[in-house]
């Protein structure tokens, strides 16, 4: 249980971390490569692009997560209980149906990707599958903190406990 409850708090950060660090390190190794040597590896750029690509959603479950997304807190708390919790629930299957969509047809792409053999232009190793590979990735992600936060909130309307309608006003790593 230890392992799970270490997954829940801090798989997307241990995502993020090496994507953030490996890409920054991308980029000021370009930097020097142009500036002294005249020349990049014609890669580089594509590779980062999708290393933030990759970031960027992956932070997108991690402030699901944290329940920090894009909302409207301010006019939510003023709104009666259950008109709030019909919101989030809105909220939900929103998220939910935004990721069947955009998970169903990246995925087809995904195995064209690869059928094809497709390399990132520039590289002869890097395969052209690994960007778009992202957005099944994270929508899961995505789907699995919805879940979670949906299951929550339920439980808390039944117990007549308060709504968590926005983040915590907490601030620092567990």
């Amino acid at each position: 249980m230890k392992v799970l409850s270490w997954l829940d708090n801090h798989f997307e950060d241990s995502l993020i971390f090496p994507l953030y660090f490996c890409a920054m390190w991308l980029m000021a190794i370009g930097v020097v490569q142009r500036f002294f040597f005249k020349f990049a590896w014609h890669w580089g750029i594509q590779v980062n692009v999708a290393m933030f690509v990759w970031f960027a959603w992956i932070a997108c479950a991690v402030n699901l997560k944290r329940r920090s997304h894009l909302n409207l807190n301010t006019i939510r708390e003023r709104l009666p209980r259950r008109v709030q919790f019909c919101l989030l629930m809105t909220d939900y299957a929103l998220w939910l149906g935004f990721a069947f969509v955009a998970g169903y047809y990246s995925i087809g792409q995904i195995f064209k990707l690869h059928e094809m053999g497709s390399l990132i232009y520039g590289s002869e190793v890097i395969p052209k599958w690994t960007e778009p590979l992202c957005i099944p990735v994270a929508f899961s992600l995505i789907v699995i903190r919805v879940i979670q936060n949906a299951r929550e909130d339920i439980l808390n309307m039944k117990r007549g406990e308060p709504l968590r309608i926005a983040q915590d006003a907490t601030v620092g790593t567990v």
